[in-house]
């Protein structure tokens, strides 16, 4: 995906700090609102839910509900922050479709989503059924005539205007849930000590269809793990596509065998082989987003896929116990001083280097005659002999 920070003017008069994610390729379909409430360890929580759903041709504004930067530091989480967003969105883009939020933003959504004609489905992360959710965390020492102030952890708390804490009113929640004229999902933990899995059986319960419920089992509040934001954005990104009018990306298409397409910004690469799509893409180190192998992996990967192929193909004819053939490889450039082939001394030479593992109950003679096949692979005698490569422009 392909990212930009947006600076969005609040109806405070405060500039809320956002990013736009973009698909890697072509233009977005729809476009999603994201407000989270995740602490700054969990940064690969947020990009992980987020990348999940521009993997589907869907734009994500995304933005932490918990800081609203202001002359005096931070500012006040509120729903208006979602408006302003979506607001923004309508006006640069197009009206969101969906909005995501977690905890307490998952709450304000619920509030404002009837004030944004666009949207089609609402989807929540461990968000509280209403204000009572949040006395466990709630700071009754830190009110003030504005805000009051919510304390996650030592280490992560902020401040939530009092009108939205207002708007939570039991009853209030529960008719703006049954009045919610849109798709809705909740995503909820069990195992969440913050704002306990019940709010989600209160909401659902309140909610008319069509509504959806999924158990994020084993994941805290904040989704530390890796594999629970992922989890949790891929189930977004494949429930929200029965509300949403997406069509595939246009395919690339070659009169050739192999076609890829890198946009004007960062590395991402889409490729297309055949009836097969993958991309292509630079560690972010190097200027890329990390979204698929770089080239030379890509390389590794066709010499590694035809060995095993190949290794396997011989066993089978000869009725060998081969049960698997694993293929390790790494692209090197060494110094060929011993070379014969080097022209000079000192001279750079690619080396790929490749182990392979014979798994199952063969002797000796036949692990010793796999390994010459390993030889015999189409792509090794490609890459062995003399390859001519043709370049020129294609005018259309």
């Amino acid at each position: 995906m392909r990212t930009s920070e947006i600076n969005i003017p609040t109806f405070r008069g405060e500039e809320l700090t956002a990013w736009l994610d973009r698909p890697a390729g072509g233009n977005p379909q729809a476009y999603a609102l994201f407000a989270y409430c995740f602490s700054g360890r969990q940064q690969e929580a947020v990009e992980n839910i987020s990348l999940a759903l521009t993997q589907k041709n869907i734009a994500v504004l995304r933005f932490d509900f918990t800081y609203t930067q202001n002359s005096g530091g931070l500012g006040i989480a509120s729903a208006d922050d979602l408006l302003a967003a979506a607001r923004y969105l309508q006006k640069e883009y197009q009206g969101p479709s969906l909005i995501v939020g977690h905890s307490l933003a998952g709450a304000a959504a619920i509030i404002i989503a009837s004030e944004i004609p666009s949207l089609k489905a609402v989807a929540t992360i461990g968000a509280p059924a209403h204000e009572k959710y949040l006395r466990a965390i709630l700071d009754e020492d830190m009110h003030d005539e504005d805000f009051a102030e919510i304390v996650y952890s030592d280490t992560h708390d902020f401040k939530v205007d009092l009108e939205l804490l207002d708007a939570m009113d039991e009853k209030r929640m529960h008719k703006k849930v049954n009045e919610l004229d849109m798709a809705l999902l909740l995503l909820h933990s069990p195992q969440d000590t913050l704002i306990y899995n019940d709010s989600a059986a209160e909401l659902y319960t309140a909610a008319r269809h069509p509504k959806s419920f999924i158990s994020l089992d084993g994941a805290d509040h904040f989704l530390s793990k890796a594999a629970d934001s992922w989890y949790c954005g891929n189930m977004i990104a494949a429930w929200v596509q029965r509300y949403l009018d997406l069509e595939e990306p246009a395919a690339l298409r070659t009169h050739m065998e192999v076609v890829t397409r890198t946009g004007k910004e960062g590395f991402t690469t889409e490729i297309r082989a055949g009836n097969h799509s993958l991309l292509a893409d630079e560690p972010a180190k190097f200027g890329g987003a990390d979204l698929g192998p770089n080239p030379y992996d890509l390389l590794n990967a066709a010499l590694g896929a035809c060995t095993s192929m190949t290794i396997q193909m011989y066993a089978r004819r000869k009725k060998w116990p081969l049960e698997e053939a694993i293929v390790h490889l790494k692209h090197n450039q060494v110094y060929g001083e011993d070379c014969a082939v080097c022209d000079e001394k000192k001279s750079r030479l690619d080396q790929l280097s490749r182990e392979v593992e014979l798994k199952g109950n063969l002797d000796e003679g036949q692990r010793a005659r796999l390994m010459e096949i390993a030889d015999k692979c189409p792509v090794h005698k490609t890459l062995m002999s003399d390859i001519s490569i043709t370049t020129k422009e294609l005018k259309r």
